[in-house]
Parts: C-alpha cells; structure tokens; sequence
C-alpha cells in the first residue's frame, strides 16, 4: 500500500519560501501548486485545503478524492488514492481497548523477532517463565 503524505511535500517547499515547483517523487512526476491548492502526482489531480496556522502561515490538507473530507494522508490501495476512512484502514484501531490482550502480545512478538527471527514461545505461547524474578526486598504487592 502505498502512502501520500501533506507534510512531505509543503514542509520543503515552506522553509524555501516557495509556492509552485515540480519535483520527482518515488519515480512519479510531482507538480505543486498551493497558490491554486493543487497537487499533480503521476497523472492523477488531488485538490488541498488549507486553514490559517496558530503561529502564523497556513497548514495545508489533501481533500479525499472519495468523500471530500481533509486529510493529512492519502493512501493507494489498488489503482486510486483515497483517505484511510474510505479504505477502512482505520478501522482496526477504533475499537481497541488497554485490555485488548491478543493486539499487545502481537505486537511484543514483533518486537522480539527483530531481535531474535524466528523466534517463538515456549509453553502456550505465553512468556511466564521468562517473567523476572521478584527482587529480594520488593514487596509482594509492589510486585
């Protein structure tokens, strides 16, 4: 899935103090145009939006080519670009909880296969024997 993201394009073109260019993006063709809030990448037309800045400037948004909405990314799914919303992308996350036990124990394995590939848990799957030992004048409760 390819991502599309506002700030890694207008962040350049404000600290150099420029409005309109062209530029090459992951082999596509690139033309900005934030005086007429337009984007042109690799033939396909995207519309921005933009509201005032808290210190001053304008902080920029790609309109969702689907719905309409502002948004700060844009994703390409199969052959067009739309917002996560459209795609269903964020989905995943709304409804997590801090319980959610099995999405946090995915995310521990990931973390201990970059160290280790491959690696797996012993008894069950879940990592009790490995858990640290109570220091010696911790208390049990603190514990």
């Amino acid at each position: 899935m390819k991502q599309l993201a506002i700030e890694a394009i207008t962040k350049p073109m404000k600290l150099r103090g420029i409005s309109k260019g062209i530029a090459e993006l992951d082999g596509q063709r690139l033309e900005i145009d934030l005086d007429s809030l337009m984007i042109d990448f690799g033939g396909e037309s995207f519309e921005l939006d933009r509201i005032a800045g808290t210190k001053g400037g304008n902080r920029y948004f790609f309109l969702c080519p689907d719905c309409g909405r502002r948004c700060r990314l844009l994703y390409k799914r199969y052959l067009y670009f739309s917002c996560g919303t459209c795609l269903d992308i964020h989905k995943h996350t709304l409804n997590r909880s801090k319980t959610d036990c099995q999405y946090y124990w995915e995310l521990a394995l990931k973390e201990a296969r970059k160290v280790e590939p491959g690696w797996s848990p012993r008894r069950g799957g879940y990592m009790f024997d490995s858990f640290p030992e109570r220091p010696k004048y911790m208390k049990q409760k603190r514990y």
